[in-house]
């Protein structure tokens, strides 16, 4: 073991013995201070603090002094005595009715001297009767016109019940004496039927309508001189018309009227005998056979070969979705040559669902879609040519058709 193992030892040893014996740490007591005390109850302590802290005095109000009330003596009950039932007294006889005198007629008033009489102003005379108020009659804002059968921009009255209705007013005519060659057709009096300006409902009430006044007469209005104006001449019957002649009964009746002429003497001119041989010639020349029938079309396309000829077509076709033309339905028409090529130009068969400008552009673009696409010729079965020769194509956004 070396050297500082044991100088390590023993100090720490020392270290030890010194703290457990307490070398060094004595000292001197603190002073402690003590207090009497003594134990009280609970109630002794509160009377201690009553008798320390003062009390607030409440004075009260003096008492009311009661009334004395003397108290009387009651009276003593004296005895009630009965007395003895004595005999019912004898009825008094009746009193005669006394008359009642008439009343006194009252006493006249003194009249008064003659200078207070004047005095005296008369008494006012009693007030007029109030005049008793006049009904003035309900006269409507606008009147109600009458209900009638026909609405017209003038209000017509009705028409006398004696005359025919009709859009002209015309007075009956009377017969005449005096002329009597001429036949005299007679004319009922005619009037236009009754119309109001408005059409009438069941809530309005009509007015009432004033009486329309008699239709005056004209021959009371007319001078006694004037002359009557003639009557109106009667139609002429027709003329029965002639039956129309015969050729024969016309030509017979120009023969009797028409001297015969002499025969002119034969010519010796040979052109009509050339005409004569021409016509014979044609007449017998036999008249050209009717053409031969159309050829055969074939049998028709079948569903993939109209397809397939769309489908061609519809590649090259652009519609523009946003614009009025993409909702035109359109039918064109075009011819094509046993190639496939289209001859001619496109036409317009119909168009339907946009104004004329989108019916047009759509048109435009179904034009280019078919010419653009057919290159060398559309890819068709040449035995159907009378088939597909003539197309008729419906361009349609929903779906291209053919036919």
């Amino acid at each position: 073991m070396s050297t500082g193992g044991y100088i390590s030892g023993i100090g720490h040893a020392g270290l030890l013995i010194w703290l457990v014996m307490g070398w060094g740490f004595d000292s001197e007591p603190l002073d402690f201070e003590v207090a009497p005390v003594s134990v009280v109850s609970g109630e002794e302590y509160a009377a201690l603090v009553a008798a320390t802290s003062p009390q607030p005095q409440t004075e009260l109000p003096p008492a009311l002094e009661s009334p004395v009330v003397e108290e009387t003596p009651p009276a003593p009950e004296t005895p009630v005595e009965t007395p003895a039932e004595a005999a019912p007294p004898p009825p008094a006889p009746e009193a005669p009715a006394e008359e009642t005198p008439p009343p006194p007629a009252p006493e006249p008033l003194p009249e008064p001297p003659a200078e207070m009489a004047e005095e005296i102003a008369p008494p006012p005379p009693p007030p007029a009767a109030a005049p008793a108020p006049t009904q003035v009659p309900e006269i409507a804002e606008r009147p109600v016109p009458r209900p009638a059968p026909r609405v017209a921009p003038e209000a017509v009255a009705p028409p006398p019940p004696d005359a025919q209705v009709a859009d002209v007013v015309r007075e009956a005519a009377t017969p005449e004496a005096e002329s009597a060659e001429v036949a005299e057709i007679e004319e009922e009096a005619t009037a236009p039927e009754e119309a109001t300006t408005e059409i009438v409902t069941e809530a309005e009430e009509p007015a009432s309508a004033p009486e329309t006044p008699p239709a005056p007469q004209v021959a009371a209005l007319a001078p006694p001189s004037a002359p009557r104006p003639p009557s109106r001449p009667a139609r002429a019957a027709p003329e029965p018309e002639p039956a129309p002649e015969t050729p024969a009964q016309t030509q017979t009746a120009a023969s009797e009227n028409v001297t015969p002429e002499p025969e002119p003497a034969p010519s010796t001119d040979t052109s009509d005998a050339v005409a004569d041989a021409l016509a014979a010639a044609l007449a017998s020349t036999p008249a050209p056979s009717a053409p031969a029938a159309a050829a055969n079309p074939g049998p028709p396309m079948t569903g993939a070969e109209q397809d397939a000829f769309r489908f061609a077509v519809q590649q090259c076709w652009n519609v523009d979705v946003g614009s009025e033309a993409a909702r035109v339905t359109l039918t064109v028409a075009f011819d094509l040559d046993p190639q496939g090529r289209v001859q001619g130009d496109v036409r317009r068969i119909s168009g339907a669902g946009g104004s004329d400008g989108a019916i047009e552009a759509a048109f435009q673009a179904a034009r280019r879609a078919i010419l653009r696409c057919q290159r060398d010729g559309y890819v068709l079965p040449a035995d159907k040519y009378e088939q597909w020769k003539e197309v008729e194509m419906t361009f349609d956004p929903s779906g291209m058709r053919m036919r």
